[in-house]
C-alpha cells in the first residue's frame, strides 16, 4: 500500500507540471516568456515521469518500453536549456533570443544520434531488459553491452548537464540574499531563488540515485514535485510574482555591475586612510556625497561598498569613528566638558552625542569618564 502511495506521488508531480505549462501557454499575453514557462514546465514533468518511469519499474511489462524510456532522453535533455533560458530572462531586462543559446541544445541532438545508431548498425537490437532500473555502481550495469551501457547513462546525464548550466545563474542572482528581506519584493526574490536551488538540488540527487540507489532517485522526484506544488501556490497567493522577481533580480543585476572595474581594496585602504589620518568624522556635516567625492566613486558605489564590504551603512560607519575619538578624549582630556568632546568628536549637538555613545557604549559619556578616569575621579556634568 505504502509503495502505491509513493508512486501515485511521483507520477502526479509530472502530471501537476503538464497543467502549470498549460496555464501559461494559455496566457492572454503570447510573449516569449510564457512560452518559455510553459516549455520549461512541459520538460520539468516529462523529467519526473521518465525518473519515475525507469525507477519504479512499474511499466515494464508494458511492450517496447526500451523505446518510450529512451525516446524521452533528447527531450529531457531540452529542460537544461529551457530552465536557463527563463531565469536569463528574469535577469535580463529583457528577453533576447542569442544565437549563441543554440549550443545549449546540442546535448539533445547527440542523444537522439546515440539512439538512432541501432538503425546504422547491426547487432544493436534494442531488449526491454537492457533499460531495466539499476545504479551504475551496479554489477548488473557493467554486464550490459557497452552501447547499453551508454545508453542507460544517457538517463543520467541530462540531469548533470542542468546542475552545470544552472550554477553560473544562481551565482549571478546570489546578490538578493545580501539585501534586507524588508519589501515583498525582496522575499518574493528569494523564493524564486530557493526554487531554482531547488531544482537544482534535486538533480543533484536524482544523478546520486543513478549512481548508488534508486530509492535516492524516488526522493529527488518527489522532493522536485514538493516545490513544484509550492511555487504554484506562491504564483496564486502573488499573482505578480514573477515580475516582481524580474524586477529584483534586474535591480541586482544593475548593482553587481555598478563596482564592476573598481579597486576596491584601494578604495578601503583610502577610505581607512581618510578616517584614521585624516579624521574625517570630526567635520559634523560630513555626508556620503563629501566621503565618495574624496574616494573618486559616486555616491552608489560607496553605499555598496560600505553595505557589502564593511556591512554598515553610511550612519553607523561615521558614528562609530566619532565615539572611538569620543572615548579617547573623555580619558585625555578629563577637563574637557562633554560636549566639547562631542562637537570636537564630530557630533552637531549634546543630545545627538549622549544618544549615540549610550547606545553604542551602553553607559552614558559622564559615565564612561568616571569609570576609565585614574582613580575613579573627574566627575563632569553630562551637560556641561
Amino acid at each position: 500500500m505504502a509503495e502505491t502511495v509513493l508512486h501515485f506521488f511521483m507520477f502526479f508531480g509530472a502530471l501537476f507540471a503538464f497543467v502549470i505549462s498549460l496555464g501559461q501557454f494559455a496566457q492572454k499575453s503570447k510573449e516569449p516568456v510564457h512560452l518559455v514557462y510553459s516549455f520549461s514546465f512541459a520538460g520539468l514533468g516529462l523529467w519526473l515521469f521518465h525518473i519515475s518511469l525507469y525507477s519504479t519499474g512499474i511499466f515494464d511489462q508494458w511492450a517496447s518500453i526500451y523505446h518510450l524510456k529512451t525516446l524521452l532522453v533528447p527531450v529531457i535533455f531540452l529542460v537544461p536549456p529551457l530552465m536557463v533560458l527563463r531565469y536569463k530572462w528574469i535577469i535580463s531586462n529583457r528577453f533576447l533570443f542569442r544565437r549563441r543559446y543554440l549550443l545549449l541544445f546540442v546535448p539533445s541532438l547527440l542523444s537522439a544520434i546515440l539512439l538512432l545508431l541501432p538503425l546504422f548498425i547491426e547487432g544493436l537490437a534494442p531488449d526491454d531488459r537492457y533499460v531495466d532500473v539499476r545504479p551504475i555502481l551496479s554489477e548488473s550495469f557493467t554486464a550490459l553491452p557497452p552501447y547499453f551501457r551508454l545508453v542507460y547513462a544517457s538517463f543520467m546525464l541530462p540531469k548533470l548537464y542542468l546542475v552545470l548550466a544552472m550554477l553560473p545563474t544562481l551565482v549571478s542572482m546570489i546578490t538578493i540574499w545580501r539585501k534586507q528581506p524588508d519589501s515583498r519584493a525582496v522575499r518574493l526574490s528569494r523564493m524564486g531563488y530557493l526554487f531554482a536551488l531547488s531544482i537544482v538540488s534535486s538533480n543533484i540527487l536524482a544523478v546520486a540515485g543513478d549512481f548508488f540507489s534508486i530509492n535516492l532517485l524516488k526522493a529527488a522526484v518527489l522532493m522536485a514535485n514538493l516545490f513544484t506544488c509550492l511555487v504554484y501556490l506562491a504564483t496564486q497567493r502573488h499573482p505578480d510574482y514573477i515580475r516582481l522577481l524580474k524586477i529584483e533580480s534586474r535591480k541586482a543585476h544593475y548593482e553587481r555591475s555598478r563596482l564592476h572595474g573598481l579597486d576596491l581594496d584601494r578604495i578601503l585602504k583610502r577610505l581607512r586612510e581618510i578616517m584614521e589620518v585624516e579624521k574625517a568624522f570630526a567635520d559634523e556635516e560630513l555626508s556620503l556625497k563629501d566621503l565618495a567625492s574624496d574616494l573618486g566613486i559616486s555616491t552608489h558605489q560607496l553605499s555598496q561598498i560600505l553595505n557589502e564590504r564593511v556591512k554598515k551603512n553610511f550612519s553607523t560607519f561615521v558614528n562609530e569613528y566619532r565615539i572611538e575619538e569620543a572615548k579617547m578624549l573623555l580619558v585625555d582630556e578629563p577637563d574637557r566638558s562633554i560636549l566639547s568632546v562631542g562637537i570636537a568628536a564630530g557630533f552637531n549637538s549634546n543630545t545627538t552625542f549622549i544618544t549615540a555613545f549610550s547606545k553604542h557604549v551602553g553607559i552614558s559619556p559622564g559615565q564612561y569618564r568616571k569609570r576609565n578616569l585614574p582613580g575613579n575621579g573627574g566627575e563632569n556634568d553630562e551637560s556641561a
